[in-house]
């Protein structure tokens, strides 16, 4: 806990608590329609959070800025200040947060000419409270996540039997999903990532999510003898 951070100062008022999306880490795709005329380097670029139909107050919609890192004169990464967005909500709505999909996008000002692909993002949500005892803002708990954006590409054709096999894979990650947590750690052969698109895209029309294990997650499930390389959830809207 970097105390330094307003989130884990500010006071939290009685009957909230606080959740603050720790991003470790943003890789992206930069495609550029005037490579010859135009930069990323001349670009404000931010990332948009989407809860869904869940209303935060405290999440900022017009996006928070991110720092281009520039390495030998070319753009090679995205940061955000502080590695952290942040907000609170009523205690009685945390597993609303927890449980409900999330969506990131990154946006600059220039989208006729830039368009920015998130291929994976890696984060951690976090359960801040107000310790009565301690009398300080402690962790309740930390949960762990990656996000791809999900799209299929326009100038990609999927087969038939492509979309099958991703269709047949997800309608046994459903069945794996445990009704008490609405979600299941799963080990899928999507065939190096290959169908990674299409069943990611597939289950969020169905109402779920389908995440990409990072590796650091995969160990650690590796060392309780659960062998995963994803993680599907119900998406739940209220």
């Amino acid at each position: 806990m970097d105390t330094n951070i307003e989130a884990y100062n500010l006071e939290i008022k009685e009957g909230k608590v606080r959740i603050v999306f720790n991003v470790q880490e943003i890789q992206l795709t930069v495609s550029n329609a005037i490579t010859e005329f135009f930069s990323p380097k001349a670009d404000t670029v931010k990332l948009h959070i989407d809860l869904g139909d869940l209303k935060v107050d405290g999440v900022n919609n017009e996006g928070y800025d991110l720092t281009i890192n520039i390495k030998d004169d070319e753009v090679s990464s995205f940061s955000l200040p502080q590695n952290i967005i942040w907000f609170d909500v009523d205690i009685a709505g945390v597993s609303n947060v927890l449980n409900n999909s999330v969506q990131f996008k990154v946006e600059g000002n220039y989208p006729e000419l830039l368009s920015y692909f998130i291929k994976k993002l890696d984060y951690k949500i976090e359960w801040l409270q107000f310790d009565k005892i301690k009398k300080e803002i402690s962790t309740v708990s930390v949960t762990k996540k990656s996000y791809a954006q999900s799209r299929i590409e326009r100038n990609v054709q999927y087969s038939l039997e492509t979309i099958s096999r991703s269709a047949e894979l997800l309608n046994k990650a459903i069945h794996r999903i445990d009704l008490r947590t609405r979600s299941a750690y799963l080990k899928l052969n999507t065939e190096n990532g290959k169908l990674d698109p299409v069943i990611i895209s597939i289950a969020e029309k169905l109402g779920y999510e389908i995440s990409v294990l990072d590796e650091e997650t995969i160990e650690e499930l590796k060392k309780r003898g659960q062998k995963a390389t994803h993680l599907i959830s119900l998406v739940i809207n209220y």
